[in-house]
């Protein structure tokens, strides 16, 4: 089992890497980061600051397109060129096929991640901002997000075309960010349908709020251990929950 759902992986992550929209997105990504010695010259004693913000926000959202644009379309474009029919035919099983994808892309966004986060501490450097390891815990809470955002993508690509998988997971990304409205709605809200369907939501989707440390790292604030293990504790439960669902739909596909 471990073999066929590590071939699949090594498949997916080579596909992956030749993908010019991932490569476009880390170029990107770096350029907006040393954009940052721009800024610097007019940022009135608040330099250092936005470098690092900037450069955290940039890695986040970065990472985040690629696991939307590239999972959105990880198993559709199997089904698309009917290579399914062949993985299907060898002795790998549906779960074992998912799990694969999953892991494929996770190791994509962990090597892309790496070669973002190289490239900030580089422009730290070349703008003479102290890198500060601690900014690393901002990286490491962006992968346990990834991880679950990847999970939601994987999802939706069992069942819709690339695009609406993008749309959905994007959808998924700023709601699961703006929660706390959700809970506000349904506080401030007369109906009880309104208050019930706000909770549910509430309760439903995941709080990708909990992995946004960014602001913490940056300005020098304690980060609390225990919270950061309960955030990764839930990324797991929740990916993991995720991929159940996203094996149980693939398994009801017509192949």
């Amino acid at each position: 089992m471990f073999n066929r759902i590590s071939g699949v992986a090594v498949n997916t992550f080579r596909e992956s890497l030749r993908d010019r929209v991932l490569l476009a997105l880390i170029i990107i990504a770096v350029i907006v980061m040393a954009g940052a010695k721009v800024i610097q010259p007019v940022a009135m004693g608040e330099a250092e600051k936005i470098i690092k913000d900037l450069g955290l926000s940039a890695i986040t959202l970065f990472s985040v397109l690629v696991a939307v644009l590239v999972g959105g379309r990880i198993v559709y474009r199997e089904v698309e060129k009917r290579t399914i029919y062949l993985l299907l035919a060898r002795p790998v099983r549906r779960l074992e096929f998912i799990l694969g994808k999953f892991i494929g892309l996770m190791l994509v966004l962990l090597v892309s991640l790496s070669l973002m986060t190289i490239g900030f501490y580089l422009v730290l450097l070349i703008t003479r901002v102290r890198p500060e390891p601690r900014l690393l815990w901002a990286v490491v809470m962006t992968v346990f997000e990834l991880a679950l955002l990847t999970a939601v993508a994987v999802l939706f690509s069992t069942f819709v075309t690339p695009i609406a998988s993008a749309v959905f997971t994007f959808m998924v990304y700023f709601i699961g960010h703006s929660t706390y409205l959700l809970k506000q709605l349904a506080a401030m809200s007369p109906s009880p349908i309104v208050k019930f369907i706000a909770l549910f939501l509430y309760y439903l989707l995941p709080n990708l709020g909990n992995f946004n440390i960014r602001g913490d790292v940056v300005h020098g604030a304690p980060l609390n251990p225990a919270a950061l293990l309960l955030s990764i504790g839930y990324s797991i439960v929740y990916t993991c929950t995720l991929l159940l669902i996203a094996i149980g739909v693939f398994n009801r596909r017509d192949f």
